[in-house]
Parts: C-alpha cells; structure tokens; sequence
C-alpha cells in the first residue's frame, strides 16, 4: 500500500550550517546535502545512488511528511543498497512529539523507517516547525571490524606506484591532500589508465557513478570523479575513486567477492594524473550530533594464502602480492 503524498505545511526555517534543512512551503523540498571540497579526492558524503548522471541530485532517500487533520508523520524512506544513518530534529513552536527529539536511527536497505508524529499543542494554531536532519551511509551503531583484512586492489602482478598514504608527511615532496577526518587513512595508488581494480574485501555494491569524462588538477572538479562504493559486513564503506568514464563494471545492490573485478582506473575529478584513490569509511555521530563519515585504518595482506601482511609507504614500486 503506497504512502499519501506530503501535504503542505506552513514552517519557519532558520540557517543551521552543516546540515539538512527542509523547508514547507507548497511542497516538500530537499536541498542536498554540502559536500566537501577535498583535493585530490571526491567526497562521497551523500546518500547513495542507484544511478547517478552529471549533475543529477535525485538520490533514493528521503524523508516524507504525511498530514492527517490531527497530526503530521515523518516516515525516512530508504531504496538504496546501503544502510543509512540519520539525525533527525524538529525546531519551532506549537508542537508536540511522540518521540524524543532530535533522534539519530539507522535505517536498513530498501526500507521505510517511522521518525515521529507530531500534533499542535494549541489545537487552533498553525504548526510552525524547521525540520533538520544529516545522513551518511553506514551504521553509526556498528563498530568497524578491527580484525578485517583487504587485499590491494588490483590483479595479481599488477604494478603501481604509493603516491601517497597514511605515512604521508609534509616536507617530504608527497602532495598531501588526506588531511581531514574522513581522508586521513587513504591511499593514492599511481597506475596507468585503464588498469582493472578489484574489490579490497567482500561486500555489496552502494553506489557508483561513471559519467565524468574530464580530469586535472582543477579545483572546479572537485567532487566530479567517477568511483564506486562498496559496503561491507560491518557496514563501512570502501570508495574506490577516479575511475575511467564508463569503467564501472559493477551495478548498486551487486554482491562482490575480494579480487573481484569492479572497475577500470582512470583521472577523472580532481587530479594530479592517473591514480586510484582508495580508502573506507565508517558513519559516525559528531559533537554536534550530525551524521559524519571518519577515516577508517586500513591494513593489506598477500592474496596468495601467506597471509602477510603488506606494508606501504610513500614512493613504493611493487607489483600487487
């Protein structure tokens, strides 16, 4: 049984920066949320896409309100791949919650989730509320798996170059560009276009876009980089980034084994030449209560049944173990 459209609602809104605000005026609009601008990196920090074109911003969550004479629901409708994390809140006057508000819940793949119900407190007054909420794919709920072991993202032999890593540190030449909370453990791999990359550890396919055509060290192409996300058991998200213009091989809600083939390496965003960026991702709760993505640490180990682990550092010519 499908859901009644919104109804209109008459709200106040006011700035809150860093966070979703949804404004009621005829109807129910949804600004997207900022991404940052990271060199050298796309920001992903977006609900996923079951496909995504250039400059397409319909993404597959939302949250509805759903208008009865005597209250208002708010239901969060999830029809991506990934579990989503969300903070929801509610400002303004002449309202009352049957939840406690603001309230952080996850949502699962493919599903709804019930937020709250409100009702005037004065029942011949008009409901004047601001609605804001944050989101991240991910579980803000589930640890990430300390004991998880990836594999380099490439074939067997495959050779590439460290362009930059974890160890990265200034004065050493490298182009630090992992330096916030959700780059900091990535890695830059240097290889040729067209190189096949293969998934770090099993999981299902969240996201992908595949339709930016142009690369370069621009900072107008910042968050313009093909890449594809892929969720794994505990719900962290690896990002595999600058991928060629029509090189994903993968499709969202796709499951996919370690070494298995996902795409092809390419310069496509922001960048200083041909790379993989790769790194993972946790969803987690800030200070400030918003839904944020951290840095997760990642460790590699040899394919070949050694179980060694394999380190990196900046400047690094190897052939994948």
């Amino acid at each position: 049984m499908s859901l009644p459209m919104p109804s209109t609602l008459d709200v106040s809104v006011r700035q809150l920066p860093a966070t979703r605000i949804v404004l009621f005026v005829l109807t129910l609009l949804v600004w997207p949320h900022a991404a940052a601008q990271d060199q050298d990196f796309l920001p992903p920090d977006r609900p996923p896409a079951a496909a995504r074109n250039e400059g397409d911003d319909k993404y597959p969550f939302r949250i509805n309100a759903y208008k009865s004479p005597q209250r208002t629901r708010f239901v969060a409708v999830n029809s991506s791949a990934a579990a989503i994390t969300v903070s929801f809140g509610l400002d303004g006057s002449n309202f009352d919650s049957d939840k406690m508000l603001p309230v952080t819940f996850v949502v699962n793949p493919y599903s709804s989730y019930d937020i709250a119900q409100i009702t005037p407190a004065t029942r011949w007054e008009p409901l004047r509320f601001s609605l804001r909420y944050s989101f991240q794919p991910g579980d803000a709920f589930m640890p990430p798996d300390g004991y998880a072991r990836y594999l380099l993202p490439f074939s067997k032999g495959e050779p590439f170059l460290v362009v930059q890593s974890p160890t990265s540190k200034p004065g050493t030449g490298t182009l630090i560009t992992h330096n916030n909370d959700h780059s900091r453990y990535a890695f830059d791999f240097g290889v040729a276009e067209g190189t096949l990359v293969t998934a770090a550890r099993d999981g299902v396919v969240v996201d992908i876009v595949d339709t930016f055509t142009v690369g370069r060290p621009d900072p107008s192409l910042s968050g313009k980089a093909n890449f594809v996300g892929i969720m794994h058991a505990d719900r962290s998200v690896a990002y595999y980034v600058h991928l060629s213009p029509r090189g994903v091989l993968v499709k969202p809600g796709q499951q996919v084994l370690a070494g298995e083939a996902i795409a092809y390496s390419g310069n496509t965003g922001y960048s200083h030449g041909p790379h993989l960026h790769f790194d993972v991702r946790r969803a987690a709760i800030s200070d400030r209560g918003e839904v944020v993505q951290l840095s997760v640490p990642v460790d590699f180990y040899r394919r070949d049944g050694a179980g060694e682990r394999v380190p990196l550092v900046d400047g690094m010519l190897i052939k994948a173990p």
